[in-house]
């Protein structure tokens, strides 16, 4: 009978024992010579989790390297395959795109834009295997190449040191650009934008948020034309020369000769130049001098 007590109680404590889920940390690289495109051509990366850290230089290949990191709850122990999770680039007609390829979806490019779309085939067993992963990376880039980078969830973009343009996205993260040129885009959805100009804008630039702050740091001699929208949120600055623009009027195209009247008035800073507007729905902007 004792003996009977005591395999009970050891089968009860081997049951309550906890799975561990798998997980992998591999180092990422991926080199793309100057061979495979010009001057014109448009680099994008598009992440899906972590961040992206991007520095504009004077080489003349893109460099990619990071980490990718998977993780699998335990139900995924005897189909933990990280190896379906990797890397990936197309060629558009005028652009290169460096994406995360993973079960459940196919990719492909139309023109220059990818695309996308759920493979059936794949997505059940995908779903259930529940697979989490995120891709946290480095990239140095020709800084004269027009460069779209974005991230979707877990990480922020940073980005610096381009002089062509730039044209940086998050949805849950926060988006910051350093010393550029040209036109510039920075937008997130929940997340904060910092921009800094080491020299006045030469480019036009475009600001968007929904829930977070826009802070624009430039120089003293800033020449720009700003526009400002938030529905909850005030626009702040410590530039003196500043002047009230009279409203925009824009007509319909429709053959009825009605105007629309912008809801904000433009402010120029300085002696005027390019465009600088910014957005957002829940939060203030910001634009300061720089302090050296």
């Amino acid at each position: 009978m004792l003996l009977i007590i005591i395999w009970v109680l050891g089968h009860s404590v081997e049951a309550q024992t906890p799975v561990v889920s798998q997980r992998t940390n591999e180092n990422v690289e991926m080199r793309i010579p100057a061979s495979e495109f010009n001057d014109e051509t448009i680099f994008h990366l598009k992440n899906i989790n972590g961040d992206l850290n991007a520095v504009g230089y004077d080489g003349d290949e893109i460099l990619i390297t990071g980490t990718k990191i998977v993780t699998g709850n335990p139900a995924t122990r005897d189909n933990f395959n990280p190896e379906e999770i990797y890397l990936d680039r197309l060629r558009g007609t005028n652009s290169i795109f460096v994406f995360v390829q993973h079960p459940g979806v196919e990719v492909e490019v139309r023109g220059d834009e990818l695309h996308y779309t759920s493979n059936r085939k794949n997505k059940r067993s995908w779903n259930e295997n529940s697979l989490e992963f995120e891709f946290n990376l480095q990239l140095k880039i020709p800084h004269y190449l027009m460069s779209h980078i974005s991230t979707i969830n877990g990480g922020e973009v940073v980005v610096e040191g381009m002089s062509n343009g730039i044209n940086a996205a998050n949805i849950n993260g926060s988006v910051f650009v350093n010393n550029v040129a040209g036109p510039v885009k920075a937008q997130t959805v929940n997340g904060n934008i910092r921009v800094e100009y080491e020299e006045t804008p030469s480019g036009t630039a475009d600001f968007h948020t929904v829930n977070g702050t826009i802070e624009v740091i430039a120089p003293k001699d800033l020449s720009a034309v700003v526009t400002f929208k938030s529905l909850h949120g005030e626009l702040y600055t410590d530039f003196e020369q500043i002047e009230y623009l009279q409203n925009r009027v824009k007509r319909n195209s429709d053959g009825n000769h009605r105007l629309k009247i912008e809801r904000s008035s433009p402010i120029q800073f300085g002696e005027g130049g390019p465009e600088m507007r910014l957005q957002l729905l829940n939060g203030n902007a910001y634009i300061k001098q720089r302090k050296s």
